[in-house]
């Protein structure tokens, strides 16, 4: 009788974690805004109702989530996980994914720049939407060895619709603030059985957290628990790079990240040589600086706080150099739209920037704005002969004056035994 009860309590000791409760969250108001994900706590929150095709272990191994990716002669098929569903019970199939990263390519540049080696990317989504094979077949126009790791990004996780809610994720929304655990997703039922978010002034989340009303806080800028690159540009049109070169020396870089970028951040200038879009010499360092005249447009992200202070900063830095600098608050979607149709003369774009040199670069080179330039520097041999250069590319870009790497999911979570604790929550690695 004395055995069987410790082997009875021994099975207990081991036994499954019950499940049951609900995690509550507390998000800062521009965490709540970013619905796509385009920050690194907004891809962690978006991640539980929107899952990612695949994951980038620590190791650099690419693990299937939703999709597998094969290699073929002419390319790669993306095969969809058989009985993955959305949140509204669609199955998640080829025409549904390639749907959905068309969406994708029209609103990311990041989504451009993971696609950007698919030959006739357009036309290849349009037709594979009107097919029902069993893999989304993908035709490469070069060699893309790290295509496994780009399409594990946050910015194409398959949603449906433009509402970004309707994804495949170990949650699904049940109304505005809550979502509910989903039993079928293909990773396993989630241990709570939904999660509350609640948006609260960052004072307001931290004392929250103290308080234990909420177990994990998203956005409060504390130090992270794995390093990642979430990095800021100044892209120009080449009618503004002359007064690209009045703001160099005016400005102080690490002055700015320490000023406005939440987190652990530091700024990093010119490692792009000129060949790759690099500015062509360092700023001098003794002189006064030059002046200007003229007007410009400066796109930003109006649910950025940092950006809009940063935006505020270069206007006061080209006002002291001559030059009238017009701030143009948009939302993330309409920023990229416009950028691409033509406005404005600069713009401030935040990207989360893939785990791996080459798609990284990728993604710069789409923020510069130049598809044939990208599709020239990506081609093969291109790559080979930059090779030291393009690591560094993935924390900075060419003609950009404010560049921030920080963390993936600054989440601080409390616990039973510790105050604090950093939340075990997975991001996008770097």
């Amino acid at each position: 009788m004395l055995l069987a009860a410790a082997a009875s309590l021994e099975a207990r000791a081991a036994a499954r974690a019950r499940d049951g409760g609900t995690l509550r969250l507390a998000v800062v108001p521009e965490v709540r805004a970013d619905r796509w994900g385009e920050t690194p706590e907004g891809a962690v929150l978006r991640e539980l109702v929107a899952a990612p095709l695949c994951r980038v272990e620590g190791s650099g191994r690419v693990q299937p989530v939703l999709a597998s990716v094969q290699r073929t002669a002419d390319g790669v098929s993306v095969v969809p996980r058989p009985g993955a569903r959305f949140s509204s019970g669609a199955l998640l199939g080829t025409a549904e994914l390639a749907k959905a990263w068309a969406r994708a390519v029209e609103r990311s540049p990041v989504a451009r720049a993971a696609l950007g080696p698919v030959r006739e990317l357009a036309p290849t989504l349009e037709q594979q939407s009107r097919g029902k094979a069993a893999g989304l077949l993908l035709p490469l126009a070069h060699p893309w060895p790290d295509l496994e790791v780009s399409l594990c990004h946050p910015a194409l996780a398959p949603v449906l619709g433009d509402g970004g809610n309707d994804g495949v994720g170990p949650y699904a929304p049940d109304g505005a603030e809550r979502a509910r655990a989903v039993p079928a997703f293909p990773e396993g039922r989630p241990h709570p059985d939904g999660f509350l978010v609640s948006t609260l002034a960052r004072r307001a989340a931290q004392r929250a957290l103290e308080t234990r009303s909420v177990q994990v806080l998203l956005g409060d800028g504390g130090e992270a628990a794995a390093p990642a690159l979430f990095a800021t540009y100044l892209v120009s049109r080449p009618q503004a790079r002359p007064m690209v070169s009045l703001l160099e020396p005016r400005l102080d870089r690490p002055a700015l990240v320490r000023s406005f970028v939440g987190g652990p951040a530091a700024a990093m200038p010119g490692l792009l040589p000129p060949s790759l879009g690099g500015p062509e010499r360092a700023a001098s360092a003794g002189g006064s600086p030059g002046r200007g005249s003229g007007t410009a447009l400066l796109l930003y992200a109006a649910d950025r706080p940092g950006q809009r202070a940063v935006a505020q900063r270069l206007q006061i830095l080209l006002r002291d150099a001559g030059v009238s600098l017009r701030l143009g608050p948009r939302t993330p979607e309409t920023l990229d739209r416009d950028w691409r149709a033509g406005q404005g003369d600069l713009a401030l774009r935040s990207v989360l920037l893939p785990p791996v040199p080459a798609a990284a670069l990728a993604v710069v080179l789409e923020l510069a704005g130049d598809p044939g330039a990208s599709s020239r520097r990506l081609a093969p041999g291109s790559l080979a002969s930059s090779s030291t250069t393009a690591s560094a590319a993935a924390g900075t870009g060419g003609r950009s004056t404010e560049r921030s790497a920080r963390s993936p999911c600054p989440a601080r979570a409390r616990g039973p035994r510790s105050a604090g604790r950093r939340a075990g929550t997975r991001g996008p690695d770097a």
